[in-house]
């Protein structure tokens, strides 16, 4: 599925009538800086991040912290995207020097007085990104849950398989490096790569790099 934006099909003259009736503000962090905390319940605000890059996280009961996803220019983020788990608190911080923007959620869904296109469309753009944004962090949730580190890898290239373009060999690329894989799976690195190393010895994927192929066998089921 095509990543939504909140602002997509809305063109700019029409985008500063609109800012001007959500009345914005906006606020710079410095890398490493917490730019926000929050848990499920009632949405105050949306943050759209202008400049720069940032992290999500959660924080479980148990005071594990997990890398959730990585935001970037032009990504919405915030109380409305909070899966309904009572067990974990959302922590957003600056990965470099970032602006966002803060926009008021009452004013963001309910529709204005002369009730225009483009705010149904803002509002039509936030539910299909709460519907992303919900299934990708369950998607998460689901491969932190792995028991091993071999599940959590075969898991985890079974879904990049089911979403990447394959070439004509069937290799596909995942999203994003080994590095930020390993984070992003809460695994050590060097253990990541040994048991990918032992997984194309065993016969059960191909690759090199980002590039993999799976090749049947053993699944993370």
């Amino acid at each position: 599925m095509e990543r939504q934006g909140i602002f997509d099909k809305i063109g700019r003259q029409s985008m500063e009538g609109i800012l001007s009736c959500f009345k914005p503000y906006w606020k710079e962090y410095a890398s490493g800086e917490t730019i926000l905390t929050y848990e499920p319940g009632m949405p105050e605000r949306v943050e759209i991040l202008e400049r720069g890059r940032a992290k999500l996280q959660i924080l479980n009961d148990e005071g594990d912290i997990f890398l959730i996803e990585r935001i970037r220019e032009g990504d919405v983020f915030g109380e409305p995207f909070a899966l309904p788990l009572d067990r974990f608190v959302y922590i957003v911080t600056a990965e470099t020097d970032c602006r966002v923007m803060f926009l008021d959620y009452n004013h963001v869904i309910k529709p204005c007085a002369r009730l225009c296109e483009h705010h149904s469309r803002i509002i039509s753009n936030l539910f299909i990104m709460a519907a992303q944004k919900s299934q990708m962090l369950s998607l998460h949730i689901s491969l932190l849950h792995q028991g091993t580190i071999r599940r959590k890898v075969l898991a985890y290239l079974s879904y990049a398989a089911s979403i990447c373009k394959k070439d004509a060999n069937g290799f596909f690329v995942i999203p994003m490096s080994l590095v930020d894989l390993a984070e992003y799976l809460n695994i050590d690195r060097s253990a990541m790569m040994r048991e990918i190393k032992a997984l194309k010895q065993e016969g059960l994927i191909d690759g090199n790099r980002r590039s993999f192929r799976l090749l049947g066998g053993e699944t993370a089921d």
